[in-house]
């Protein structure tokens, strides 16, 4: 798709770009050591992690996305622009919120063109999850949808709310519902 560099936009950087970008640099902090970034894709994150490193610590995995999205929420705070700032982005962005999949399953570092990229079954899927139902479900909260691919190896399969997405090209992907940052400490929404 064609763009315009930033620096022909008239008016320069619009003030919602340095906010996005410090919010996007507060998940990618939030996910590290275990999750690296592959790359940005407009405003989401996607990182992958060796499932190895991760296989049998799904506490601990839960523990540390909850953290992530409790620092997102206060980076969040933090940007928001005073009340004398006017633009018509910045007032949406105390409604900007997370939605988190983890997947499961065989991916391959491949040269693409003058960079690499993560491809292979389980990105598609996880590329595909990212258009679900989960919210017309649980309504307009954060959450995390964890694949069973990914909760059974965690060794967490029974955590949260128990749902499935279907897609005609990749059939029914099962998982759980996870609320973040449920100050209850439930994992059910």
């Amino acid at each position: 798709m064609p763009y315009r560099p930033l620096a022909a936009l008239p008016s320069g950087v619009p003030a919602a770009y340095p906010i996005l970008a410090a919010l996007l640099d507060s998940v990618i902090r939030g996910i590290e050591p275990d999750f690296t970034l592959v790359k940005l894709e407009g405003d989401a994150v996607f990182a992958a992690a060796p499932a190895d490193r991760l296989d049998g610590h799904g506490d601990r995995v839960l523990v540390d996305l909850g953290t992530m999205y409790c620092v997102f929420v206060d980076s969040r705070t933090a940007v928001i622009p005073s009340h004398d700032h006017v633009c018509s982005a910045c007032p949406n962005v105390a409604r900007l919120d997370l939605k988190v999949v983890v997947h499961r399953g065989p991916a391959v570092h491949q040269t693409v063109g003058a960079g690499s990229d993560l491809l292979g079954p389980a990105v598609t899927i996880a590329h595909r999850l990212l258009k679900n139902t989960v919210r017309s479900r649980i309504g307009a909260r954060p959450y995390l949808f964890l694949t069973d691919a990914a909760a059974t190896e965690l060794g967490i399969p029974d955590v949260g709310l128990a749902h499935s997405e279907a897609y005609q090209d990749a059939g029914e992907i099962s998982g759980r519902i996870i609320e973040l940052g449920d100050p209850s400490g439930d994992r059910a929404p």
